[in-house]
């Protein structure tokens, strides 16, 4: 008697072009039916072997769980994303102290408070603040930094002459021995954009900055 059978010994002789294709993927639903077809179609005169079964039993397993763990991973992502987008939006419309090189004075003679980033001792940093078009506005000199960290700055909102200033975009730069320094200064957070940088502040003076550059929230 002649028994007519199908060789099939591996689930890549059921789908050669998933074993060789880099692009192809199987779902775990995908791996069990062609485990089953497997089995039904194997030549009963050379079975597969339990070595090769279990082999793909632990194949099987170790799929379910990358998927399983990869949807866990992307719903905690999906919820981390919620959590920062809904903090973000909560500082519409309020100030934010972050590093910047211009700030939006909304109202004339209000001055602003904020930190130059000194990065070593010196004997003295100057601060300048200019206008929009870059004409100088103030100058302010806080004196001896013994040690690195941030100097707290006030701007009283006066030009030189003790005038007060209109409401408009103000720069400041801050420098210690002719070397410039970064500062943070004060804005007012007008909407939030999510790109592929990640999230940004919109800020009143023109700036973005990442959410993360937040030092403080006034």
């Amino acid at each position: 008697m002649t028994i007519q059978s199908t060789s099939i010994r591996t689930l890549a002789d059921l789908n050669p072009a998933a074993a060789t294709s880099g692009d192809s993927k199987l779902g775990k639903d995908q791996f069990l039916q062609l485990m089953v077809a497997q089995l039904k179609h194997q030549d009963p005169l050379d079975p597969s072997k339990n070595e090769e079964f279990l082999a793909q039993l632990a194949q099987f397993s170790s799929l379910e769980g990358i998927t399983n763990l990869n949807n866990s991973v992307s719903a905690m992502a999906a919820s981390m994303r919620s959590t920062v987008t809904s903090e973000a939006s909560a500082l519409v419309g309020h100030s934010v102290l972050v590093p910047t090189g211009q700030t939006l004075m909304q109202t004339a003679g209000d001055g602003l408070v904020g930190n130059v980033n000194v990065t070593e001792a010196t004997n003295d940093v100057v601060v300048q603040i200019s206008d929009k078009s870059g004409a100088a506005v103030a100058q302010l000199s806080l004196g001896e930094q013994k040690d690195p960290g941030t100097a707290r700055f006030v701007w009283d909102g006066t030009n030189s002459a003790g005038v007060a200033q209109p409401a408009g975009v103000y720069k400041v730069k801050a420098f210690a021995n002719s070397k410039a320094l970064t500062v943070d200064l004060p804005e007012y957070v007008v909407s939030v954009s999510i790109g592929q940088d990640g999230m940004q502040l919109n800020l009143a003076g023109g700036a973005s900055v990442p959410i993360t550059d937040v030092k403080e929230i006034q």
